[in-house]
């Protein structure tokens, strides 16, 4: 059973490697657009704003199918993952599972197009043990309410300006500034209210890039909690009132923090995982692709091998990392290996990411241009390595 605490950082985790996915041209707007989801029959339906380019959000809690048997060769589905996307005709919508704890496979479902007041029912959730979710396209109206409070546990990071943003659910645009000499590598940003959070997120540099330069400025988009109440039409997001934006954590580019140490903690087995799966891709880059067979098939043949790639963290990268954060709360090695392990598949994700577009962008798979793209990517994946 995946834990809440797994769970968590399982999504700030991989808020870090948003969708790279071109936008679409559609006479939509997508501010007043969201997907209405009824993931759980005895919950009201949560919302995911709609975008142009390809976002989504996944769903832990869900219904069972009573009687349904797990194949013995599959894991279990852990969760349910919906994305969507303007089209030019209507929302594309895509529904997809997660297998294992880690999300180590996600098998496709089904996709649809909605036009605005169109719902549907994924009856073919059934199929793999789930009971069926239902996913309508909603216009909301602006919600109105109190501005949020700032609070920084940081004593290096600075409120510049805080203002609302223009979109489909509440959020607020937030400038902040870093008032130490060290770069900043990673924040963690909480929206909440009454000392509960209800919305976090962990932005870092990409690819092991500061994400602060000292007395540099950071713009980040800060969603205000809402909870959804029944109305005469069915339901509607409002707004949770008294609510507080909080940067909880800073990571500093040596490993040392202010704020809370949970986030520390967590980001530094991250960089672990990542440096770990980046030795392995090096690796596979320097011996999988002969010079005498630059071709698709040499890609595809990338593409299996860093699939199979082992995401379990052996007992010397959780001891190098325990050893160095010991005297943190949360630092138990359980909590540290499940988070190498979160960065490791990471990396393995955008890796096999960056081989489907460039096969995506070059279908005759011209042998220069194969390797060309090997040689930056070998390039690329080293300097992040290096800045781990």
């Amino acid at each position: 059973m995946t834990s809440i605490r797994s769970l968590f950082w399982l999504l700030i985790f991989f808020t870090a490697f948003p969708s790279l996915a071109p936008a679409r041209r559609t006479s939509l707007d997508p501010v007043s657009l969201a997907l209405e989801v009824r993931y759980y029959s005895p919950q009201a339906p949560s919302y995911q704003p709609i975008s142009s380019k390809r976002s989504g959000a996944w769903y832990a809690r869900f219904g069972h199918v009573p009687e349904w048997k797990q194949p013995l060769d599959s894991d279990p589905v852990t969760a349910v993952n919906i994305g969507s996307e303007l089209a030019e005709d209507g929302v594309r919508v895509w529904v997809s599972v997660f297998l294992g704890t880690l999300h180590a496979q996600e098998k496709a479902i089904t996709s649809y197009i909605l036009k605005p007041g169109e719902k549907v029912t994924v009856s073919e959730l059934v199929q793999v043990g789930v009971e069926p979710f239902e996913i309508k396209l909603v216009r909301l109206s602006p919600l109105v309410g109190d501005a949020p409070k700032f609070v920084s546990k940081a004593r290096s990071i600075e409120l510049v300006v805080m203002e609302p943003n223009l979109s489909t659910l509440p959020s607020y645009k937030v400038v902040i500034r870093n008032l130490s000499t060290k770069p900043v590598s990673a924040l963690r940003l909480q929206t909440g209210q009454d000392g509960r959070p209800h919305v976090s997120s962990m932005p870092q540099g990409k690819e092991g890039a500061p994400l602060i330069a000292p007395g540099g400025t950071f713009e980040l988009f800060a969603m205000l909690a809402t909870r959804t109440t029944q109305t005469a039409d069915g339901y509607s997001p409002e707004l949770l009132p008294n609510q507080i934006i909080e940067i909880s954590t800073t990571v500093f580019d040596d490993g040392s923090f202010e704020g809370d140490s949970d986030a520390a903690v967590s980001f530094a087995a991250f960089r672990k995982g990542r440096k770990v799966m980046l030795e392995k891709v090096l690796g596979l880059l320097q011996t999988s692709s002969p010079a005498n067979d630059l071709t698709g098939a040499s890609l595809d043949r990338l593409k299996s091998e860093v699939t199979a790639l082992e995401l379990e963290a052996d007992s010397a990268a959780v001891g190098d990392v325990h050893s160095k954060l010991a005297n943190l709360p949360g630092s138990d090695r359980n909590r540290l290996k499940h988070a190498i392990e979160l960065g490791m598949k990471g990396v393995r994700d955008q890796v096999l990411s960056d081989v489907t577009q460039f096969q995506l962008r070059n279908r005759r798979s011209d042998p220069k241009a194969v390797r060309d793209w090997l040689v930056t990517s070998h390039e690329r994946y080293e300097a992040w390595l290096a800045r781990l």
